[in-house]
C-alpha cells in the first residue's frame, strides 16, 4: 500500500515548478502550467443589465439601466407603466430627491432605457 503525499517546500523555502516562491513547509506546486499569477482576471466588459421586466441588454459605453435604478425601490410597473411608489425615508436612504425620482420615472415611461 502506498500513500500519496503532497510535496512541501524545503526548509528555508524554494521555487515551485510554476516559478513561484514558496516558504519552507508550505505546500508546493509541482505542475509548471498552474501559475497563480495568470489565474483569475477581472472581467473586461460589463454584463447585461435589465432594462424592463425580463428584458436584458448590454449597456452602451458608460451608461446604466434606468429600470435597474428605480424598479421596486422608487417605482413599480403597473400594466406597462412605471408609477411612483416611494416615501421620503427611502429617497433619503438612497440619496435621491423626489424630483429626480419623478424625472427617472418619466424618462422610462417615455421610452428611455439608459442613463
Amino acid at each position: 500500500m502506498t500513500t500519496t503525499t503532497t510535496k512541501r517546500a524545503a526548509k528555508g523555502g524554494e521555487f515551485g515548478a510554476n516559478g513561484e516562491w514558496y516558504e519552507g513547509g508550505k505546500f508546493i506546486n509541482t505542475l509548471p502550467e498552474n501559475r497563480k499569477k495568470e489565474g483569475s482576471h477581472k472581467k473586461g466588459t460589463p454584463g447585461k443589465q435589465e432594462i424592463a421586466p425580463y428584458k436584458w441588454e448590454l449597456p452602451p459605453e458608460g451608461m446604466n439601466s434606468i429600470y435597474r435604478r428605480i424598479a421596486g425601490i422608487v417605482a413599480k410597473l403597473i400594466n406597462g407603466v412605471m408609477v411612483p411608489a416611494y416615501n421620503p425615508q427611502i429617497l433619503r436612504y438612497i440619496g435621491m430627491t423626489s424630483a429626480e425620482a419623478d424625472r427617472l420615472i418619466s424618462l422610462w415611461n417615455a421610452g428611455e432605457r439608459w442613463l
